[in-house]
């Protein structure tokens, strides 16, 4: 009798055990980061510096990457859906995964730059890039009326985080001082298509389809492929850019 006593509880304790396991396993294969590979082009604008083009160009590769991870991270539960928050939290979560640069090169004959990376992306990049964003969303609530207007843009080259403010003003429904921040941007980054397709999205909320349309075209005529796919659903469709709606 001792010895079933003794029996009884080693048995449930292995079989215990065996059950963690698969758990165990399943944990460390979700826990894994996601590796892409993304490519991005830019066309050089006549007033781009060497300094400008090239980070340009790599975040483009860095927020393919991280737009790609996240459908994987997501089908591993391990994301969640930050909603209209999405486009902000993902341009800074662009400079928090760790990459390597495959390949990178100013292609010979053209006014374009081209790299490759590999990225490894995993949700606590999103983490850090989402508490970023909660940050820089309270710093901005505080900006005078004065700041809002005249929206000083930093001569430093830091596309992700100063993308990620106009998506915030977007979000909020500030169209105005939207447009006006982004007027400043293109001042600075003129070749930059990431610039008009925001555009876009707040001329579309100020119901101004004629400027819509321009800012579409010219991401589009910068190598942006949403915004070329936008221009052709608007017409058939006539709802607007599905980018921001409610």
């Amino acid at each position: 009798m001792p010895a079933q006593l003794t029996t009884y509880p080693i048995i449930l304790f292995i079989l215990a055990v065996m059950h963690l396991y698969p758990c165990a396993a399943a944990d460390a294969i979700n826990d894994r980061p996601a590796e892409v590979v993304t490519e991005h082009t830019y066309t050089i604008g006549s007033g781009d510096s060497q300094k400008t083009y090239e980070s340009l160009c790599l975040f483009g590769a860095r927020l393919k990457a991280v737009k790609s991870a996240a459908k994987v991270l997501s089908r591993r539960g391990l994301l969640e859906n930050f909603g209209k928050r999405q486009k902000e939290v993902f341009c800074l979560a662009a400079d928090e995964m760790a990459i390597s640069v495959l390949e990178e090169k100013r292609l010979v004959g053209e006014k374009t730059y081209y790299v490759k990376i590999k990225a490894r992306v995993q949700s606590k990049d999103f983490i850090r890039a989402e508490n970023i964003n909660r940050d820089l969303d309270e710093q901005e609530k505080r900006f005078s009326w004065q700041e809002e207007m005249e929206q000083y843009v930093a001569q430093s080259v830091d596309p992700g985080k100063e993308l990620s403010r106009a998506y915030r003003y977007l979000r909020k429904k500030a169209w105005r001082v939207a447009i006006i921040y982004l007027n400043h941007l293109e001042r600075k980054y003129p070749d930059w298509s990431e610039i008009y397709y925001a555009k876009a999205i707040g001329y579309y909320a100020e119901n101004k389809m004629d400027a819509m349309i321009d800012a579409l075209k010219s991401s589009c005529d910068l190598g942006n492929m949403e915004a070329c796919m936008e221009i052709d659903r608007f017409p058939r469709q006539s709802k607007g850019i599905t980018a921001f709606k409610e």
